[in-house]
């Protein structure tokens, strides 16, 4: 099996994982008695914990030998975490056992796309799998919440984690990788040579980290988009079973615009199609907060395709093409770090006190107010112009 496939299918199965926990939890913390600025509080701790995990875990994959073995220790405990959190009761036992699942589970993503990157696979075609097994997932935790009990998407959430990790074993080691590392003459555009790489060296690269400051703003409010949508779908009209499906919807449309993100960015340029993706989202959100009815959000469930499946690709091989290959691994960490973690702490904190006072409709107006920030500054920091090659 060529390595790209096997990609596509640790893909598949880390994104479930993902798909299978993330848009329901919330509805299973209010299952239980939790309420609005709890389940806030919990989702914000778990994010927490994912900026020191993928800090940590980042510096340990970009200076270790062998960097498939720090990825399976993670997807192994994150599972082992999973199955815990499921059998925690009560809001302070539930909230540390989350707390310390995201310690582990924060950086996977990070450092799988980094491993992606380094070896020039095109990040596309194998991201994209990653949106089918979310949809696909989401819509199975749907059904089975529904008929078998919410507590579920922890077991489905742990079993795709280990089987994403053990596959990770499967594929061959970054000779390029581990020659920067070790210091080898085949490494020619590294400039220091055997030294280990830290996050100060990523901080010298400014447009990077400008983007990364961007990134905290419409990441945050994309991830905790999939958090809280469940409550805007319910209170259109929705029922539990119907939030699978237009996940599985929404989701799903990802996977189709995915591969049409490097098109366009060669006819348009990688920094234009960024900013119209993070317009239309300021948008989006900005209609969500109106209150639309559960049949008028399943019509245009393709808006998140469009936007994800440009951002989500794009903004990860632009942060890429902007730092020292070296630096490839830390700077995918610190991107989850501030971006996927960070970011979600203040939207899901926010998100959940503003569903508590304002109901549904204020925690998207809040969103739309954070993706209008991301593409101020965007534009301020000059990120929208397309550098001559």
């Amino acid at each position: 099996m060529k390595e790209s496939s096997k990609f596509k299918i640790i893909y598949a199965f880390n994104f479930a994982a993902m798909g299978a926990l993330v848009p329901l939890l919330g509805q299973y913390l209010s299952s239980i008695g939790f309420t609005g600025t709890q389940i806030g509080v919990i989702t914000s701790l778990g994010t927490t914990m994912a900026v020191f995990g993928s800090t940590f875990w980042g510096k340990v994959f970009s200076n270790a030998r062998d960097e498939r073995k720090v990825i399976l220790l993670l997807c192994l405990t994150t599972a082992i975490m999973g199955i815990s959190s499921s059998m925690a009761g009560t809001f302070l036992v539930f909230a540390v056992m989350y707390g310390i699942m995201y310690f582990f589970q924060g950086p996977i993503m990070g450092l799988n796309d980094a491993i992606v990157l380094s070896t020039g696979t095109e990040y596309a075609s194998i991201r994209l799998w990653g949106a089918i097994g979310y949809s696909i997932s989401v819509f199975v935790g749907g059904r089975i919440g529904q008929y078998l009990g919410l507590g579920n998407i922890f077991y489905i959430y742990a079993c795709a984690f280990a089987i994403g990790g053990l596959l990770i074993l499967t594929i061959k080691p970054n000779k390029d990788i581990t020659a920067v590392k070790t210091g080898s003459e085949t490494s020619p555009a590294v400039e220091s040579k055997g030294e280990k790489v830290g996050y100060g060296q990523l901080l010298k690269e400014k447009k990077a980290v400008r983007l990364i400051i961007c990134g905290a703003f419409i990441i945050g409010s994309t991830m905790g988009h999939n958090t809280y949508f469940s409550f805007l779908y319910r209170d259109g009209g929705g029922s539990l079973s119907g939030v699978g499906t237009i996940f599985l919807l929404m989701a799903g449309s990802e996977a189709l615009f995915m591969p049409l993100a490097p098109w366009l960015s060669r006819k348009f340029t990688q920094e234009k199609v960024l900013l119209f993706a993070m317009i239309l989202a300021t948008l989006r959100f900005g209609w969500y907060a109106t209150g639309p009815s559960c049949t008028a959000l399943t019509a245009t469930f393709f808006i998140q395709g469009i936007v994800n499946g440009l951002i989500l690709v794009e903004q990860v091989k632009y942060l890429s093409r902007l730092v020292n290959p070296r630096l490839i691994g830390i700077a995918m960490a610190a991107y989850y770090a501030i971006c996927s973690n960070g970011g979600v702490i203040v939207a899901n904190f926010l998100g959940g006190a503003a569903l508590e006072h304002f109901g549904s409709c204020g925690t998207y107006a809040l969103f739309s107010l954070f993706n209008l920030t991301a593409v101020i500054l965007y534009i301020a920091f000059g990120l929208h112009k397309s550098e001559k090659q």
